[in-house]
């Protein structure tokens, strides 16, 4: 983060080396001792360890001393960790500033009899010595499944040259399915099902992708034509094909569902348009599922998986509609902003948005540019963020030439529950102070602003919800070109628009609620019942370790995964739930370990 990370020069850079190999030699000693002693003497009391699954297999963190050492003799002795040593593919360890405090950081590699991890120390000066501040560890791969990538291509031409097969049937043939079954079933191709696939794939995982729409990119294809990422293209390329430098800095959504196109013939995933999960049930004794699907022809097919990954949307499936007084009344069109398509069949019509989150002001904005006129309803406050500022949350080194692989890393052990929420509320208070003149023209133009203690951040992760990026929408409501009205100013929706408490009535020929989506639970029960959909829980949101709650992580239902969050996000954390799940699949571990962490002293503060 910009404001309390940089780099150092203060300490004698030909010892920074030495010294992180000696500590890596001492925690690898102390790691193979029965009794961890000597832990003590490698770590600081308020150090921090985030496991992505290489000891715990599961993810998580747990802070401070006792609870890391804790976890540790819950969980290392077992595995036997050994190959402590600093990363040949990765920098020489460096001294920088990081949330604000001089470290040593070093990456390194290791091995365990289950897998091989990788991981990232920071180390800060004490008086006998370097000592772990932030311990960040990740499952790469597991024993048995040679994981391919650069330098080590799967052997030969990829199929049988003599059988008389060109390598497209060879591909048709292998997508068919004809008389077998996947071993993961990922349900939809948005990047979070993409990034999984290809991850599962290139650890031998056989995986087929399954979509309801028809074409690959249709999730973003459709949507309305002025939509783009709020992400720097930097920040959001694909696992093993980066997007080209001619990417504009922002990706345009038509721009993005053709790559996604790309990406899947590129990386050679089964793909199955047009097919949609009726629903499925877990044979515990088998140790696989029984699922239903519905494919473009309007048959079906069952299939028996051992492990689904859900990857159907970022935080939610199915829209919440609101209650509203007298709504059922109104005349006019109603619709959620998941069926919003475009705003020119919307041209000179008077639209209510209801909502005034991202998708709201995003709705409102496409509509005013294409002749509407809109008003926007607002029920809770806001939180407004430019678009420019929010860089300051994200490391710099997404946007300084650094690999994105160890950018990655820089952000992964930045998401510790305690770290990343001082971070949170000391960027939030630049960004806001930085702002200070876009959201009181705001104010003054009606809409009522929400400054959140723990910053913008904190809010996204937490509810994803009840904030904008600025794209042109906030310009809009400022010069008055949308309107904002506040729902207790509002008596009733009538048949012809809305009733306010002072008597006047408006007319609307629309109303389009961007009131968000309800928890992926739903869908859960939906497809699997409500048995497994109550035995999971929600998804989304922190759980008790300060982790995304059920997301890229073992849940309470054995072979039942779930993604989450934005792309750089997904990049981040599906190579370590493609490990779990192909360990899992060699018989390595329980397939459920959920709740490992916090039963073995997890805290997040």
């Amino acid at each position: 983060m910009t404001t309390i990370d940089s780099t150092l020069r203060t300490r004698d850079e030909s010892r920074v080396a030495v010294d992180a190999r000696t500590w890596l030699s001492s925690f690898s000693e102390v790691l193979n001792s029965k009794s961890l002693a000597g832990l003590s003497e490698l770590f600081v009391e308020d150090s921090h360890w985030r496991d992505m699954g290489a000891f715990t297999w599961d993810l998580g963190a747990v802070s401070g001393f006792d609870a890391i050492k804790k976890l540790m003799e819950a969980s290392v002795a077992s595995l036997k960790p050994v190959n402590l040593e600093l990363a040949a593919n990765r920098p020489a360890p460096v001294p920088v500033v990081r949330s604000g405090r001089e470290v040593v950081e070093a990456y390194f590699s290791f091995t365990t009899d289950t897998g091989i991890g990788s991981g990232l120390v920071r180390l800060v000066e004490t008086e006998f010595g370097l000592k772990a501040w932030v311990l960040l560890t990740r499952l790469e791969s597991v024993a048995g499944a040679e994981k391919y990538g650069r330098g080590n291509r799967p052997k030969g031409a990829g199929f049988d040259r003599t059988s008389g097969l060109s390598w497209h049937e060879v591909r048709r043939n292998r997508s068919s399915y004809v008389d077998y079954d996947p071993e993961v079933l990922v349900v939809g191709g948005g990047h979070h099902g993409l990034f999984s696939a290809v991850n599962l794939q290139k650890l031998g995982v056989d995986v087929l992708v399954v979509d309801r729409l028809p074409r690959v990119g249709d999730n973003w294809r459709t949507r309305y034509a002025s939509l783009a990422l709020h992400n720097k293209t930097d920040m959001c390329h694909f696992p093993g094909l980066p997007f080209p430098d001619s990417y504009p800095e922002y990706l345009p959504k038509d721009l993005l569902a053709d790559w996604f196109e790309i990406y899947v013939e590129a990386m050679q995933l089964n793909y199955w348009n047009s097919t949609e999960l009726i629903g499925g049930e877990y044979d515990e004794t088998a140790g696989h599922w029984r699922v239903t699907l519905r494919l473009s022809d309007g048959s079906e097919r069952t299939m028996s998986p051992r492990h689904i990954v859900m990857a159907t949307g970022g935080v939610g499936g199915r829209p919440r509609i609101p209650t509203l007084p007298g709504l059922d009344s109104f005349r006019g069109d109603i619709f959620h902003t998941a069926k919003f398509r475009s705003g020119e069949e919307h041209a000179g019509k008077r639209v209510l948005v209801v909502g005034v989150g991202t998708s709201g002001h995003d709705t409102a904005r496409e509509l005013h540019l294409n002749g509407a006129k809109v008003a926007m309803l607002q029920r809770n406050p806001v939180t407004v963020v430019k678009l420019e500022t929010t860089e300051l949350v994200y490391p710099p080194a997404y946007f300084d030439g650094t690999p994105l692989e160890e950018a990655d890393f820089m952000s992964m052990a930045g998401f510790i529950h305690p770290l990343l929420k001082d971070a949170s509320r000391q960027i939030g208070k630049v960004c806001t102070e930085r702002d200070r003149e876009l959201l009181d023209a705001l104010e003054r133009a009606g809409l009522r602003i929400d400054e959140p203690e723990n910053g913008f951040l904190w809010k996204l992760y937490e509810r994803f919800a009840g904030y904008y990026f600025n794209v042109g929408a906030s310009d809009l409501i400022i010069s008055g070109d949308i309107r904002v009205h506040q729902t207790q100013d509002v008596q009733s929706f009538v048949p012809e628009g809305v009733a306010f408490a002072d008597g006047k009535i408006e007319e609307f020929d629309t109303v389009v609620l961007a009131t968000g989506y309800l928890n992926q639970r739903l869908e859960t029960e939906t497809l699997f019942g409500t048995e497994i959909a109550n035995k999971v829980g929600d998804i989304g949101g922190f759980d008790e370790v300060g982790e995304l709650r059920n997301t890229y992580k073992p849940t309470a239902q054995s072979g039942l995964w779930f993604t989450s969050s934005g792309l750089a996000s997904g990049r981040q954390l599906s190579p370590h739930m493609a490990a779990m799940i192909k360990g899992a699949l060699l018989g390595y571990v329980p397939e459920n370990r959920n709740g490992y962490i916090a039963a073995n002293g997890g805290t997040h503060g």
